[in-house]
């Protein structure tokens, strides 16, 4: 029996899997891709229920959380490895869709059938308004991506919008901040990430202000944790601000925003 893709939000709620079978599929198809000497990391509102458990009623209270709870388990893997991932998800209960697979392949592939209706895999980067690499840099956490690349993930859209703000503020309120990407953002990795490329600094610290701003009519948050949010925002941009630009980012700056500065076939990510 050919079994058909489906959608998550097309699955009814009475059969659809309990949040508690994502979060332990999620470490099983990590553990099971570490003992196939493969390197997969979970990304997404998945990742921040492993970093932060004992957090997950303030992150509930942000209404991040839908009636599906979570729609799919996105991974990150290195795309040297991404011809041996077919086989691997299929040993675990998995069909690929064969039409993402011929299309983005290199870059992207989707899996379906299983525990979980969705997983999505992004090979080396995520390339969406601004390019988010992963190359080397799936060994800092035992199970998730880097806070420093959740971070950089939601600093990159553009058109932002009510949730990717909350997960920011989340973010900002819970993570540690430091230099290095042991448990923390990375504020060296991402203000040098952002210096090399014009467009992508743009966009974040619009972006981190569009969080001073929205934080104030988030209700789940009180008056003292929205002040550290703010207090926060400032210190990314006093940190962004103060490392040297590269000479692409100077020259890119003079055109500013009279020329396109972010990839819009996915602004609305």
């Amino acid at each position: 029996m050919v079994r058909r893709f489906v959608l998550p939000k097309d699955i009814p709620l009475d059969r659809y899997p309990k949040p508690e079978v994502f979060l332990g599929e999620g470490r099983r198809i990590v553990d099971a891709a570490r003992a196939a000497g493969l390197a997969l990391r979970v990304m997404g509102p998945l990742a921040l229920h492993y970093y932060y458990p004992d957090r997950v009623a303030l992150y509930a209270g942000l209404e991040r959380l839908g009636e599906r709870y979570f729609t799919d388990i996105d991974f990150a893997a290195y795309s040297k490895q991404g011809g041996r991932l077919k086989a691997f998800f299929e040993d675990l209960g998995y069909d690929c869709d064969l039409d993402t697979l011929i299309a983005t392949g290199k870059t992207r592939q989707i899996y379906y059938g299983g525990a979980v209706p969705m997983i999505d895999v992004f090979l080396d980067r995520l390339d969406y308004c601004h390019e988010v690499s992963f190359k080397d840099r799936l060994e800092f956490d035992d199970y998730c991506i880097s806070l420093t690349d959740i971070a950089l993930q939601k600093l990159q859209i553009w058109e932002i919008n009510d949730k990717d703000l909350k997960d920011l503020e989340f973010l900002l309120t819970v993570a540690e901040i430091g230099d290095d990407d042991t448990g923390k953002i990375n504020l060296s990795y991402l203000a040098a990430r952002l210096a090399g490329d014009w467009g992508f600094w743009y966009t974040a610290t619009t972006n981190l202000g569009r969080v001073k701003a929205h934080v104030e009519e988030v209700g789940a948050l009180d008056d003292a944790a929205k002040a550290r949010v703010r207090l926060r925002c400032d210190e990314f941009l006093a940190r962004i601000e103060a490392e040297p630009k590269t000479r692409d980012w100077h020259k890119r700056a003079k055109k500013g925003t009279d020329k396109p500065w972010y990839n819009r076939s996915f602004s609305d990510w």
